[in-house]
């Protein structure tokens, strides 16, 4: 017969470490995200907000896609001119308009972020980080 106490020990041990897993990883997404959005560079001039991603571009798009509705956000236009260049433009709230343009380099991509007509730098990071975080 088994020793129930024991089986509860095991059973328990295993739940703590497979939580202690999951919530480091969701740790490790937060840290990944901030890291990426300190090296991000914002463009006071032009309003634009670049990020490099070591992802593949249609990658990076389908999520965009796939989050940009969880903000309100709705896709109203779509220009891929290359598969190394895309542009995705969303409109909001206000009929606020969010660019997002994708461009493929060899060893990165670069995500370009424009909020309205003359750009919004926190606006881009909070786009951005809730973007990264559903990817």
């Amino acid at each position: 017969m088994i020793n129930l106490n024991c089986f509860n020990r095991v059973f328990l041990a295993l739940f703590v470490s497979i939580s202690v897993s999951l919530v480091a990883s969701a740790a490790n997404s937060e840290e990944d995200t901030l890291k990426l959005i300190q090296q991000a560079k914002y463009n006071v001039f032009t309003g634009n907000w670049d990020v490099h991603l070591d992802l593949d571009i249609k990658t990076i798009e389908q999520g965009i896609k796939n989050s940009m509705p969880g903000l309100d956000y709705t896709l109203v236009d779509e220009k891929v001119s290359s598969p190394m260049l895309s542009t995705l433009i969303f409109r909001g709230a206000g009929d606020q308009k969010v660019a997002i343009k994708l461009k493929r380099y060899e060893a990165f991509t670069n995500v370009r972020i424009r909020v309205g007509l003359t750009g919004n730098e926190s606006k881009s990071a909070q786009i951005f980080s809730y973007i990264y975080r559903k990817m």
